[in-house]
Parts: structure tokens; sequence; C-alpha cells
């Protein structure tokens, strides 16, 4: 398990140790998996990790 106060970050934090980003949902404490191996996903683009995490962690949209 990854821990939290280890990685800096809000959602996406940088892994040091293994040199990746990894998606955090904020209000569960959920770590994003890869699928069916169960590993804790991982990214080497800020980008890739940013949109997976706004997929992950769903917040409800004001306005209509």
């Amino acid at each position: 398990m990854v821990s939290s106060s280890r990685l800096r970050g809000y959602g996406v934090r940088w892994d040091p140790g293994a040199r990746c980003y990894r998606v955090r949902n904020e209000v569960t404490g959920q770590w994003l998996r890869s699928g069916s191996s169960g590993e804790l996903a991982g990214f080497h683009s800020f980008c890739a990790a940013f949109s997976a995490w706004r997929l992950f962690e769903v917040h409800r949209r004001t306005g209509g």
C-alpha cells in the first residue's frame, strides 16, 4: 500500500519510489488500481493521470 504521507499532492501524486504518478480518490481514500491485476495504477504523464483522476473521483457539477 502507498503511504499517502509519502506522496504529495491532491488526487494525482508523484510516487518517487516507482517514478510515476498515482491517482487517489480523496473522498473515499481509495487508490486507482489497474484492471484485473489489482496493482496500483501508475502513469508516466501527469496529463494522463489527471484525466484518470477526473473520472475516478467524480464531483457534482453545479449549474446547468
